[in-house]
């Protein structure tokens, strides 16, 4: 039998959960190997340009004390909480945007939507947008949804 690969350059995959994570690592593998085009969707909301504190800092702790210094110089009363939701939101738009990189660097092309897949309406005008910029989809992958590391107990 003759098989022949149907995934090509013009290939568009639709891909909830694909901006991040192990989803991420598979599309950009996916790029690179046949130089086709995405749809992101996630649900993370991406940064068009980070604050000045958060430019160039990477390190984690040196970062979380940039955005607390920033928060009582705003006047904000700075908590654990505050301090990790800021970082989460600067960490998950660099790793949107490295995931973009890596794609268009492997010779694909990606666009990113920040929505919520199971808001039907919003998803459908979004997604249209983009299908008029990429082409029509030929293929869906889904890796959405957050790992929830748990304890199995077995008993005899």
């Amino acid at each position: 039998m003759n098989k022949t690969n149907s995934i090509n350059s013009s290939s568009l995959f639709l891909v909830s959960g694909g901006a991040k994570g192990i989803t991420s690592e598979c599309v950009i593998k996916l790029a690179q190997e046949y130089k086709c085009k995405f749809i992101l969707i996630g649900s993370s909301e991406v940064i068009e340009s980070e604050p000045s504190f958060a430019q160039d800092c990477f390190d984690e702790s040196v970062l979380k004390k940039r955005i607390m210094e920033y928060q009582l110089s705003q006047g904000d009363k700075p908590t654990p909480k505050s301090v990790e939701n800021e970082f989460k939101i600067i960490s998950s738009s660099r790793k949107i945007n490295q995931t973009l990189s890596s794609i268009k660097q492997a010779g694909g092309k990606a666009e990113y939507i920040s929505a919520d897949v199971t808001n039907a309406l919003v998803l459908k005008q979004k997604v249209s947008s983009a299908i008029e910029h990429l082409g029509t989809v030929t293929g869906i992958i889904n890796g959405a949804g957050k790992i929830a590391y748990k304890v199995i107990k077995f008993s005899r």
